[in-house]
Order: structure tokens, then sequence, then C-alpha cells
């Protein structure tokens, strides 16, 4: 029975060789994350809404190189559809004087590209590695990874604003909900990604502006401007001329496979079992 169990060594040998793919893929998270929102301190909202848009072309490039997706005319009619309605959205929020004055325009800028560049890149990474791994290792690597990066970053740069913010009930069920939000788009996210793929999964994030209204018309009793309903629908139609002759199996080939150590411990069991 001895002869049949894998050494602990063993077991964790393809972890220990995919560990520094999955830091540089947190890494590139947070990175992308803590750029975009700086963004916004430095430049105007119309730019970083255009902007922002620069995660559909870099996740497009970046799936093509990882799995050669062959891309059809009509998803590409797609892509200009969403951003089409994006233009709207970015138009709507123009004529309700909703901008504001940049510090540092070009700062800004810079920091929303490059944080775009990275959603983008680790968009596609994640679907590529979910693809083919368990949901369970590339979420739990990218999660543990990622409070860690996080975690030394904050303490580093943000520690003095941390002991000057206002610690309210306000702030902390705001960062409550922030947080379990965050929790469901990341664990929701792989599965749409094998169910269709990270491009789409970054077109549907242009609709999020309409939903964010949906919340603002009840918790902050905002008065919407009637182009945003028209640029959701706009948004909503984009997203199915992507899909309608390109079926999710052609954007990438899905064989997520147990870990072998996983493997190895369930025909240990099933030996010791038949010995029993």
């Amino acid at each position: 029975m001895a002869g049949n169990v894998r050494p602990a060594h063993l077991d964790a040998s393809r972890s220990h060789a995919r560990a520094p793919a999955d830091f540089i893929l947190a890494c590139c998270d947070v990175e992308g994350n803590f750029l975009a929102v700086k963004a916004y301190n430095y430049t105007t909202l119309l730019s970083c809404e255009l902007l922002d848009a620069w995660a559909i072309p870099s996740c497009l490039l970046f799936s093509w190189l990882y799995m050669r997706p062959k891309y059809q005319w009509t998803q590409l009619l797609g892509v200009v559809v969403c951003v089409g309605g994006l233009g709207m959205l970015v138009a709507s929020d123009e004529l309700t004087d909703k901008d504001w004055p940049a510090l540092s325009r070009a700062k800004g800028d810079v920091f929303m590209i490059v944080g775009a560049t990275l959603y983008g890149f680790t968009n596609a990474t994640e679907e590529f590695f979910v693809r083919r791994s368990p949901l369970y290792e590339v979420v739990g690597q990218l999660g543990m990874w990622g409070v860690l990066i996080n975690g030394i970053q904050a303490a580093g740069l943000e520690h003095g604003a941390m002991r000057t913010a206002s610690w309210n009930g306000a702030t902390i069920g705001i960062l409550v909900a922030y947080t379990a939000s965050m929790f469901i788009l990341y664990t929701v996210a792989p599965i749409l990604y094998r169910m269709a793929s990270s491009a789409y999964y970054n077109l549907s994030l242009l609709s999020s502006d309409f939903y964010g209204l949906l919340f603002g018309l009840f918790l902050f009793h905002y008065e919407p401007y009637w182009l945003y309903f028209p640029a959701f629908a706009v948004v909503v139609l984009g997203l199915i001329i992507y899909f309608w002759s390109a079926t999710p199996e052609a954007q990438g080939t899905l064989d997520p496979r147990a870990p072998e150590y996983v493997q190895k411990r369930g025909d240990s069991w099933r030996v010791v079992a038949g010995q029993v």
C-alpha cells in the first residue's frame, strides 16, 4: 500500500511549476485595477470612459495570441456596435455635464491606457488557464497572490489615507458591499470565460453603466438622461451580433484537467479501498 502513495513533494510539483505564472497574473490584475482607479484622480471622466474601452482590443489580441480563435466578421461588427453604445453613454455624460477638470491629463490618460491593457491581458490569460485547469486552482491561486500583493501595496502606499479616512457605518457598509460584488465577479467571470470568452466578458461590461444607473435611481435619486436607455439597447444588440454566427466552442479549446496529484490521490484511495 505504501508504494501506491505519492510523496507530498511530488504532489506539489505541478503547483510549484505554475506559481510564477499565477503570481504574474495576480500582479497584473492588481496593478490594472490600481492604475484604472488612480486615473480618475488625474484625468477627466470622458477620457476615462473612452480609454477604458482599450481593454476590448487588448483582450482580443491576447486571446488570439493564446488560443487562435476564429474571429468572424459578425464578431468584429458586434465589437463595433458595442463600442458605439459606449459612445452614446459618453455623449450622455458629456451632455449632462458630469465631467470634472483634469489635474494632470497626460498622467491620468497613461494610467488608464496601461490599466486597460493589463485588464485585457489578465482576462485573456485567465481564460487560457481556466480552459485547461480546474476553476478552483486558477481562482484560488489568483486570490491568494492577489491578497498578498494588494495587502503589501496598500500598506506601503495607502497607509496614510487609511489613518485619516472616516470609518463610519456608511463607509464600512459600502466597502463590504463592494467586496461582496468583487467576490461574485471574480467567481462568476471564469465560468463565463468557459461558456463564452473573455472578449465577450469585456463587451458585456459596457452595459455596467446602465445597471449602475438603476442603483443610482434608488440610492442617490439620479435623474437619468434619455440617451442611457438606447445606449444600453445598442450594447445588448452588439452582444447578440457577436455570437450570432460564432459558437462558444470556436473561441478556444475547452479541456480542463484535474491536477496530477488529485488523480494520483484518487487512484491511491481506490487501491486502498480495494485491499480492505
